[in-house]
This record gives C-alpha cells, sequence and structure tokens, in this order.
C-alpha cells in the first residue's frame, strides 16, 4: 500500500515540533517521577484489573524497573486497536501490553528485546472431539480479539486452508476482549479461540478441566516486546538493558513463574523473521 512519504507546510512543522518535543522523554519521565504506560487491561496474566487496580506480570516489570529510577508507573487502560496512535497522541509514554512484535508494527514503534514468549495455540474446550488438528477449524466458528496477533494468525491460516482447497471458518468473531471470547467458546457460541500459548496456560490453570489447547495454526515462534515511539530510542535503550540485566539474575524468571507457573526462553535480539 503507498503512503504519503513527504509532509508540506503546517504539518511537516507540527511533526518536526512534536518528535524534538518528545526527543527526551526518558529526560521527562526522570524528571516528573512518573512512567504513564499504555494497556488493555483485560490481558491476564500481563494485565488486568483485581480490586480495582491494574496489575500483572507487564507492571511487575515495569514498576521493577523505574523503581530504579525512583520513578513510579502508571498504567491507563486503553482500547487496544487504538493503542498506538493514542501513543503518537501522547495519552502516554510508551505501551507495554503484551504485544506481539511483528512487521507491520515495527514500522510503526520501536521494541525492546523479547520478554514472553507470544506463539499463538488454540484453546478449546476440554471435551471438544471434532478438532484435533489445527486444519479441523475448516467449517467452525473461531474467535480472537480485534487488531490482535491472534486475528492475524487465523487469517492468515484460513487463506492457507483454501489454497489446499479445504473450506474456510464458518464464522470468524472478533471480541474487544479476549474473556469475552472464553466464555462464548464455553457456552459453545465458539469452537475455537486462537490466542498466545503463555496466555493460554493461565487461562487452563484458572478453569481447570474446562480448556485444553493444541498447536499447529503458527509454525513460528514469536515474541511479546514493549513498543515505543520512534524518537523514544534512548527510553527503549534503558528498558534494553534493564531487561537484559533481570534475564541474568534470574529476576524476570521469578516473575513468569508467579504469574505464568512455568518460565519462557527469550532472545536478547529481535528475530530476523516477523510475522505480519
Amino acid at each position: 500500500m503507498l503512503r504519503r512519504s513527504v509532509l508540506t507546510g503546517a504539518a511537516a512543522l507540527s511533526l518536526t515540533a512534536s518528535r524534538v518535543a518528545r526527543a527526551d522523554t526518558l529526560e521527562d519521565v526522570k524528571k516528573k517521577g512518573l512512567l504513564t504506560v499504555g494497556t488493555e487491561a483485560a490481558y491476564v496474566p500481563y494485565e488486568f484489573f483485581k480490586d480495582g487496580k491494574i496489575v500483572g506480570y507487564d507492571p511487575d516489570i515495569a514498576d521493577i524497573i523505574m523503581g530504579k529510577l525512583n520513578v513510579k508507573t502508571q498504567f491507563i487502560d486503553t482500547d487496544w486497536s487504538g493503542i498506538i496512535p493514542a501513543l503518537y497522541a501522547q495519552k502516554f509514554d510508551c505501551i507495554i501490553s503484551g504485544m506481539t512484535i511483528t512487521a507491520p508494527r515495527a514500522e510503526k514503534v520501536i521494541f525492546t528485546m523479547p520478554y514472553a514468549d507470544a506463539s499463538n495455540v488454540i484453546l478449546l474446550r476440554a471435551n471438544e472431539d471434532r478438532i484435533k488438528t489445527a486444519e479441523d477449524l475448516s467449517g467452525k466458528n473461531v474467535g480472537a480479539t480485534v487488531g490482535s496477533a491472534g486475528s492475524n494468525v487465523l487469517k492468515q491460516f484460513e487463506e492457507k486452508l483454501k489454497a489446499s482447497g479445504k473450506p474456510g471458518y464458518t464464522e470468524t468473531k472478533l471480541y474487544a476482549h479476549y474473556p469475552e471470547a472464553y466464555q462464548d467458546l464455553l457456552n459453545k457460541r465458539l469452537d475455537a479461540v486462537v490466542n498466545s500459548r503463555s496466555t493460554m496456560m493461565v487461562v487452563m490453570k484458572d478453569a481447570p478441566g474446562k480448556f485444553k489447547m493444541i498447536s499447529g495454526i503458527q509454525s513460528l515462534t514469536t515474541y511479546f516486546g514493549m513498543a515505543f515511539r520512534k524518537e523514544d530510542v534512548a527510553m527503549r535503550d534503558m528498558f534494553n538493558t534493564e531487561l537484559a540485566a533481570m534475564k541474568a539474575d534470574g529476576t524476570l524468571s521469578k516473575l513468569q513463574e508467579k504469574w505464568f507457573g512455568a518460565t519462557m526462553d527469550t532472545p536478547n535480539t529481535i528475530p530476523d523473521i516477523l510475522p505480519s
């Protein structure tokens, strides 16, 4: 798709001024003593509301990193489909919200190194006996959230099904939040939900005996990263340094045990191959 690459007049001046103004976001955060974070607080265990407060794996990581700078964090619940535009509208300083590193997103933001496994799997009801492989999703009702990596994986896999001569899905339902999809799965309005393996581990742990999961819908291993405006290289680099230290001293593994019940191996560099 062609994009405008040249801005003129007031638009160009406005963008330049904005980028200059935000070039020292890290210093601004240190001076204010506060980092504001965009997130969708309905993604257990990465971030969710508990007793009126946003808690989870992501807030724990952010609190540890910013605590070294004597900076507090404020997580702002944001609609997922508009979270990147909201970042550039300066509604918050960065996005820490279980965001899968993908090529289209990397054109808009800069990512940290991976800090969790984002590979997608298929969640099924525990007593589901019609779906044994990913190919069995042909002719079924499937679900994910709007704008999620899971929705993209579903779309790509449907194209693969059709290319092999099989029917696509009967219906693809896209939700504002994943808990709604899980409930529809239990209520048999859906046959399957696609989301990250790490998230599904917790869904199954919190609802023992109700779900099972299978792989096969995605061949690549994908990862979550924290996202920053293109000009905020200094802040991204600071987060990278601290994430590497947390991996090296075992802090990140402890948080993974706390929130997922298991640890995940993640590289210290973004993989060369990024899914669309």
